[in-house]
């Protein structure tokens, strides 16, 4: 073997090792993240004031189909006890699921009796 042929393949093993490390730290995670899904109705990371939060959740039709993600931000406050928030919708799916298409839209929130609730209006 010449030396041309020895150096390209230790700079093949070396991306070879490199990607199955990468695969092994990347791939239970979302493994485990995927069955947890399969089994729970979704994974929500909310904040204390109730109007931000993120969900995950396994999207099914009569088999899982995909992934959905929502978050719910704060983009304006226009006093204590009335916000403007935004909320984000996506879908990751597979299969032959058709495609979905992402949704964004704002809503003015009021505080009452401790609680958010929309006023179905749109943020000025």
């Amino acid at each position: 073997m010449s030396k041309k042929q020895s150096k390209l393949q230790e700079k093949i093993n070396k991306s070879l090792t490199i990607v199955a490390l990468f695969l092994l730290v990347t791939l239970p995670p979302i493994l485990c993240g995927l069955f947890y899904l399969s089994q729970a109705p979704d994974i929500t990371w909310e904040s204390a004031d109730g109007l931000t939060y993120t969900r995950i959740w396994m999207y099914r039709e009569r088999r899982p189909v995909g992934i959905g993600y929502q978050s719910r931000r704060v983009i304006k406050e226009y006093s204590y006890s009335e916000a403007c928030v935004e909320t984000r919708l996506r879908f990751l799916l597979w299969g032959k699921s058709l495609k979905a298409e992402p949704s964004t839209s704002s809503r003015q929130m009021i505080l009452v009796d401790n609680r958010w609730q929309s006023t179905g209006e749109v943020c000025r």
